[in-house]
C-alpha cells in the first residue's frame, strides 16, 4: 500500500504585491505555518521518501520550510502549478516512492482530496471539513492501494489544518 500526502501551499503574499502569480513568495505567518504542518506530518509518522513540489515560488518555499527538519528528496515538477485533480494523481502514480508528498494549489488539491475521502466513505468530522474545503499549510494523507483514480481504495490516516481560532 503507498501513501500519498496532499498539502496545499502556506500563505502567500497578495496577487498584486508580485510581479507574477508565478513568483508570489510566501507571508510570514506562511512560513510558520508551512513549519507546522512539516511537525503535524513528523508527529503522526508521515515521513515521504519524495515530495514533487509545483514550480511556483509559493510551493517551493513552503516544502523548504516543512521539510527542514527531515528532507524527502525534492522533484519539482511543472505541470503541478495550478494541476488538476487526475494530473496530481498522475504524478503520484508516475513517482517509484512508497511515500509520496504533492506540494501543490487549489482548486485542483483541494478536488483531489474532497474525492478521495468521498472515495473513502470517510464520515468523520475531519473528513467532513476537508472535503468542503482545503486551507493553505493544510495536508491530508491517505493509504491508497490502486494506481487508478477511480479504484483507489484510499482511507485517510492523517490530516492537520493550521489552527485561525
Amino acid at each position: 500500500m503507498r501513501t500519498l500526502i496532499l498539502l496545499r501551499h502556506a500563505k502567500a503574499v497578495r496577487p498584486d504585491e508580485a510581479a507574477s502569480d508565478k513568483v508570489r513568495g510566501l507571508t510570514g505567518r506562511g512560513r510558520r505555518e508551512a513549519a507546522l504542518a512539516g511537525a503535524a506530518m513528523a508527529d503522526a509518522g508521515l515521513k515521504p521518501d519524495v515530495a514533487l513540489v509545483s514550480t511556483a515560488q509559493r510551493t517551493r518555499e513552503t516544502a523548504q520550510h516543512a521539510f527542514a527538519g527531515a528532507a524527502p528528496e525534492i522533484r519539482f515538477e511543472e505541470a503541478l502549478y495550478h494541476a488538476s485533480p487526475e494530473s496530481i494523481w498522475d504524478a503520484f502514480t508516475a513517482s517509484d516512492a512508497e511515500r509520496v508528498v504533492v506540494v501543490g494549489h487549489n482548486p485542483g488539491l483541494g478536488e483531489l482530496v474532497s474525492y478521495l475521502v468521498h472515495q473513502a466513505h470517510d464520515g468523520s468530522r475531519l473528513a467532513r471539513d476537508f472535503a468542503s474545503g482545503f486551507p493553505t499549510s493544510a495536508f491530508a494523507a491517505f493509504e491508497v492501494r490502486g494506481e487508478l483514480l477511480a479504484a483507489a481504495g484510499p482511507r485517510l490516516i492523517a490530516a492537520w489544518k493550521p489552527d485561525r481560532g
